[in-house]
Parts: C-alpha cells; structure tokens; sequence
C-alpha cells in the first residue's frame, strides 16, 4: 500500500507577511472562536476564505496550531512565539519554523525533499524529475501535476523574485529573508545561511530531537534526513562552527574515539528553554 502525502494544502498561496501574527494573536485571544469556521477567518483576518483555507494549513504544517474536536488551539510552539516575539519580527522565530515545515514529510513532501535530498542547484523540470523518483522509490502516494504545483509555491516562499501579477500577491513571504534558495536565470541554488542569522541553539534543538539524547558520530550525522545540516544548508566548516559553540556554552562534549568524532549531550534544553536562552529570559 503506498504511503499518503499531502499535497495541494496551501490552495496555491505562499505564506505572507503579517498572516502568522493576525492568526496567531486572534487564536489566542479568542480560545473559544474557531477562526477557521465558516466565514469566522475572512472576518477577523480580512482575507479571502481560500487564502484561510491555506494560512490553516501552514500554521498546522509549521507545528504552531493543532485542531483538537471543532477547536484550534496553539501548540506550545505557538504560545512561546506570543511570549518571546509575538510580531515574529527576529530570523529565531522563522528559522524555528522554517525547521518545523522542513522536517515534515507528510504535509510538506516538496519543502522536505528540497532541504533533504542531496542536489545543490535545479531547475524547476530538474526539481519535479528529482521528487518523482523520490517519491515513487519511497512508495508515496503522488500526482506529478502536484508536485509541479507545490514546487511553484515552495520556491515562492524562499525566493523573492520581485514579480506581481496580482495585487493579491504584493506580500513578500517571511521565509525568503532566510535566504536559503537564491535565483540565477531559471536556476536556483541552495545557499548557506549567514552565520550570525542563524542561531546555535536552532542547531542543537534539531540535533536534540534527531538523537533524543543520544552520542552521535559527526560525520554520519550530515547525511541524517532532517538533520540541522541538510535542512539549513550547512557546509561542513559551518557546522562545526556550530558544535564548537555547543560546547562552548556547555550543550555538548566532542570527543574523538577510534578516529570518530562523537557529540554527547551535556544538557538537554526544552523548547522553552531555548527561547528563554534566546530572549533572556
């Protein structure tokens, strides 16, 4: 039986700027209000019911609501990120979140194989080809059409191409800041992160929730499906540099048996732990 993939979720719209902050304060200051029933969300949030349609399916999709019965609630993700950066105004908040949807398979099979799968620049045709193997090796579910569409909105979302066709479309996707996939003619190139953006603890979370705790060998870690080193487009100097940071700050301990470099973890950091490390607090 082949696995199930969700595609098509997002109704064909990017994430746009301010949409997470308008649903994520209207959530929690109406905890009884579903926003996303029946006309409820084109009211409070002033977009179109398509446009709610696809903003409920990104907020799932980057672990900040969950639907328990007819209600939404948020995650304990979502509360930290009204606690710490309720604007969502620091690269923190959206590299965390750029974490979340590309770790997810199942509702984002497209952002998950671009940051997975070990292909350093595409063309679109190049892309949909790479996926249809992907996808049909691993025994998924899938319509190449799909695929194609999904792809369109994933590279909308990272790339800011200064193109609008529509008035609608005038809103620059938060997620392209992060400046993980740029553009050339009709290639686009993975790209590493500038250090200073992209934040040490980000890296330990997404080794923590790999490893659950457990030593790991540095080498085989980088080629780990969601490891921090696929999914943020580090080169292996970068990603040192991060370990050494770990260490520094008493995360981890590096050390070297039978020519292997195994990371221990020292402390293991909550979630909220980590913003509270960030924020100060």
């Amino acid at each position: 039986m082949n696995k199930s993939l969700k595609f098509k979720k997002n109704e064909s719209f990017y994430i746009r700027d301010g949409w997470f902050e308008k649903a994520l304060h209207a959530i929690n200051n109406n905890p009884d209000n579903n926003i996303f029933y029946k006309n409820e969300g084109m009211h409070i949030l002033g977009i179109g019911s398509n446009m709610v349609k696809g903003l409920k399916y990104w907020l799932t999709a980057a672990n900040l609501i969950i639907q328990r019965g007819k209600n939404i609630e948020l995650t304990t993700f979502g509360q930290y990120i009204i606690q710490f950066d309720p604007y969502l105004e620091t690269n923190f908040t959206w590299y965390l979140i750029h974490y979340f949807l590309s770790r997810n398979i199942e509702e984002c099979p497209v952002i998950y194989g671009i940051f997975n799968i070990d292909i350093k620049s595409f063309t679109k045709n190049e892309a949909t080809e790479m996926f249809v193997d992907f996808f049909t090796n691993g025994n998924y579910a899938f319509k190449k059409e799909y695929v194609e569409d999904d792809l369109s909105v994933c590279i909308k979302s990272y790339v800011n191409e200064n193109t609008i066709d529509n008035p609608e479309d005038n809103y620059v996707c938060p997620l392209s800041n992060l400046k993980l996939i740029s553009k050339k003619s009709d290639r686009f190139y993975k790209t590493r992160p500038v250090y200073s953006t992209l934040s040490y603890l980000i890296v330990y979370y997404a080794l923590l929730e790999i490893y659950h705790g457990e030593p790991f060998i540095i080498e085989e870690s980088m080629e780990e499906f969601n490891s921090p080193y696929k999914n943020f487009n580090l080169d292996k100097n970068m990603y040192l540099q991060y370990l050494e940071e770990m260490k520094k700050n008493g995360l981890i301990t590096i050390n070297k048996t039978a020519g292997l470099n195994t990371i221990y973890f020292k402390e293991e950091l909550t979630l909220k732990e980590i913003f509270e490390d960030y924020y100060g607090g």
